[in-house]
């Protein structure tokens, strides 16, 4: 248990002297269950976080909540709230007092706590098959705060979709490109298939995502990889009323449960 928390602790800690784990974490259950593979998709309230030109497409005015237990440390939470053309979020995370250990493995009795947050606010705008959207985001922990200002694009070419997001073209972070495409095979009314592929922060540490849905009489199943872990899922619906669930699995670390809740106006 001491050994997988100081794993936590170190990999939080190491990484937030770039402020950055709360902007590369995610915030849909449905995107983890697809490996984070939602770019060139990019068609539901969480456009906001994964490519704002998404937003361009929404029809309905969503509301969301996000939750992962994060390795059973990490508290992750989302709030999301999105309509045609716009759309906003906060996303929180905290891990909680950690006891911290030494060299041995041993407890140290020194408590170490990580906790960030981020506010993102996008709109888009749709110019025939071609979407174009742009982000704002302000994120940081109690020692540093960071911004960038983000844009998106999306091409819809009958069942072929394309998407890229540039990370802080402007802003305090140093650049990055995320490029994807995706596909919606429609087999029948009842059942469709959608493959997705994409490379996140290019250039500097170039990461491969993929994922895969199926959706059956309106339920979807999920699978995805991330570049590091399998993930599955799945996603139901009710009236005005989303559930989506999904499951990612670590090689080191325990396995972390996802959800969505959202209602659409």
């Amino acid at each position: 248990m001491r050994y997988f928390l100081w794993i936590v602790s170190i990999t939080l800690l190491s990484v937030s002297s770039r402020a950055e784990p709360i902007v590369e974490m995610g915030s849909s259950a449905r995107a983890y269950g697809m490996g984070g593979a939602l770019t060139a998709l990019a068609d539901d309230e969480s456009a906001v976080f994964y490519n704002p030109a998404g937003l361009a497409s929404l029809s309905r005015l969503t509301i969301s909540a996000f939750y992962q237990r994060a390795f059973d440390v990490v508290h992750h939470i989302a709030l999301t709230g999105a309509a045609r053309s716009w759309g906003a979020q906060l996303i929180y995370i905290d891990t909680g007092p950690i006891e911290s250990t030494n060299e041995f493995g041993n407890p140290s009795g020194e408590l170490t706590q990580y906790a960030a947050t981020a506010i993102l606010v996008g709109t888009a705008f749709s110019l025939g098959n071609l979407s174009l959207g742009v982000r704002g985001k302000l994120f940081g922990d109690p020692q540093e705060t960071h911004w960038g200002i983000d844009l998106g694009a999306l091409v819809h070419l009958g069942t072929l979709r394309a998407g890229i997001v540039t990370e802080n073209l402007l802003g305090s972070r140093a650049i990055s490109w995320r490029v994807a495409i995706a596909s919606v095979f429609a087999i029948n009314p009842r059942l469709a298939v959608t493959p997705a592929l994409e490379v996140w922060d290019i250039p500097s540490r170039p990461e491969v995502h993929a994922g895969l849905e199926i959706s059956i009489n309106g339920a979807q199943i999920r699978l995805g990889y991330d570049g590091i872990a399998l993930s599955t899922g799945a996603g139901v619906h009710w009236r005005g009323v989303w559930l989506d669930w999904a499951y990612r699995m670590h090689p080191q670390l325990p396995a972390s449960t996802i959800v969505t809740v959202a209602y659409l106006f």
